[in-house]
């Protein structure tokens, strides 16, 4: 009882929905560094994404209760009492690990800063006190910032060992833009599910074809400011970029074009977030590998 038990906690940790499809805001940080410390960008991207993330979405999967497909993972199983404290342990797990770095001045103080305001965040989207989920704009936001910009931040401290820079924060938000445009591509199959539980989602606040709207709107603009980052680093690199991301956008919204906000779209929908991240993250070993080659 108690192995299927943790078998379903390991369900609704999603690692594969963490490391295919919310790594890549993480991982681009390293094309920003001159000379990274890959052991330390290792070491925090599994904190991160098996912890941090890990934690969170079994954290918001306890609260949410879903009966119906979630990102990731077709049909969740139940959650158990114990599995709510079992999530806000795993999110924690970064904390000692980040305050024994930051003492021996491996990372910057501001880590930590980025790191308590990603779990504040985690804790308000999901939390029934404040439940930011249920709100069409803060959610968004949630993402923007924890797993977005703070995703960045965090690859991005941990391969250079530095604070913040004028040109990480622009790449950064670049990034996150286009993360947070496909966010309510997800929510159109939880449409009835989502409103039977009163969470007011930004899919349900702009519909499907606002969805598409606001697709193309944060993903050019996300695309547009982070090519000009990249153009600073290496403009071959931010050319190769900026087609392979129009490419991408073409694909994309011609999938979601079609798209009417069933649960029967599941696939679709999955399809449409997979194939764009995994596109992402081929452009960043590629483009790692060619900056890596190109210092020697």
């Amino acid at each position: 009882m108690l192995i299927r038990q943790i078998v379903h906690f390991t369900a609704h940790l999603r690692w594969p929905y963490q490391i295919l499809l919310l790594s890549g805001t993480y991982g681009i940080s390293i094309l920003f560094v001159q000379e990274p410390d890959f052991s330390l960008f290792t070491e925090y991207f599994l904190l991160w994404h098996l912890g941090l993330y890990g934690g969170a979405t079994a954290f918001n999967s306890y609260w949410d209760k879903d009966e119906g497909p979630i990102g990731g993972l077709k049909n969740p199983p139940p959650m158990r009492p114990w599995m709510r404290w079992a999530s806000f342990f795993l999110m924690m797990v970064p904390a000692p690990f980040l305050m024994y770095d930051i003492v021996s001045d491996t990372l910057p103080l501001v880590s930590m800063g980025v790191y308590v305001l990603s779990f504040f965040l985690f804790w308000a989207y999901s939390s029934p006190v404040i439940r930011w989920k249920g709100h069409p704009y803060l959610s968004v936001l949630v993402i923007f910032l924890s797993t977005g910009t703070n995703g960045f931040f965090m690859g991005y401290f941990s391969s250079s060992g530095m604070s913040f820079s004028l040109l990480s924060v622009l790449a950064a938000l670049g990034v996150a833009s286009i993360l947070v445009s496909l966010y309510p591509i997800s929510q159109l199959f939880q449409l009835e599910e989502d409103e039977q539980r009163g969470d007011h989602t930004l899919a349900l606040q702009i519909g499907v074809k606002g969805v598409r709207t606001y697709y193309s709107i944060m993903y050019s603009f996300g695309t547009i400011l982070l090519s000009g980052s990249l153009s600073l680093i290496n403009p071959g690199l931010a050319v190769f970029f900026f087609i392979a991301s129009l490419t991408g956008f073409s694909l994309t919204y011609s999938v979601l074009h079609k798209l009417r906000g069933t649960e029967k779209e599941y696939k679709q929908v999955m399809s449409i977030k997979y194939l764009s991240s995994f596109s992402f993250l081929l452009y960043i070993l590629i483009a790692a590998w060619y900056l890596h080659a190109s210092l020697k």
